[in-house]
């Protein structure tokens, strides 16, 4: 590799640096080795971040001509189905993206991706169904709209019976009180 096209990888992991900031862990410049971690785009809300992961990028001294090895470190909310899929697909596009330099376009496909699976994974806490079928890729809430509309009526109706056994009961105590005089 001559010394222009290090140069240029170089200045992609500078790029890189600053594009992620706190976020990209830089292990080695040049052949380009990092971890970097990934949150879903919501707008730093922190409460709407079901998944996230930490990847390991590694790339050989002959890189960008040969695709870097992309793995995955660390991750939260993502099962093992969810993590074999964002590493296929990164892995995919660094092979598509193949020989032009990639670093920030793999991070930004795997930001994408983890968008994408923004959900939470298991059964909603209320009900016990899953929470996203499998078949389903949407933004959703940890719980199912209609099981907290029917819980949140079911709150609303006890509070109103218990309000009405507690009158019930004061209007008992005055007719007892009525009664001793």
């Amino acid at each position: 590799m001559g010394n222009e096209e290090e140069e240029e990888v170089v200045a992609e992991v500078e790029a890189m640096e600053a594009v992620y900031g706190t976020d990209c862990t830089l292990l080695r410049s040049f052949p380009p080795h990092f971890h970097i971690s990934l949150k879903p785009r919501t707008a730093d809300v922190s409460s709407q971040q079901f998944v996230e992961a930490v990847l390991e990028i590694r790339a050989s001294p002959q890189y960008p001509k040969e695709p870097p090895s992309v793995d995955l470190v660390d991750c939260k909310g993502l099962d093992e189905q969810r993590q074999k899929h964002l590493l296929d697909y990164i892995q995919s596009k660094a092979y598509e993206l193949s020989p032009c330099l990639m670093l920030v376009a793999l991070c930004e496909e795997a930001v994408e991706k983890l968008s994408a699976m923004n959900h939470p994974d298991g059964d909603c806490p209320l009900c016990l169904f899953p929470l996203v079928p499998e078949d389903q890729q949407s933004e959703t809430l940890p719980f199912m709209n209609e099981c907290i509309i029917r819980w949140w009526k079911w709150l609303q109706n006890s509070k109103e019976v218990d309000s009405a056994n507690i009158d019930s009961a004061a209007a008992h105590r005055n007719q007892g009180m009525d009664n001793w005089k």
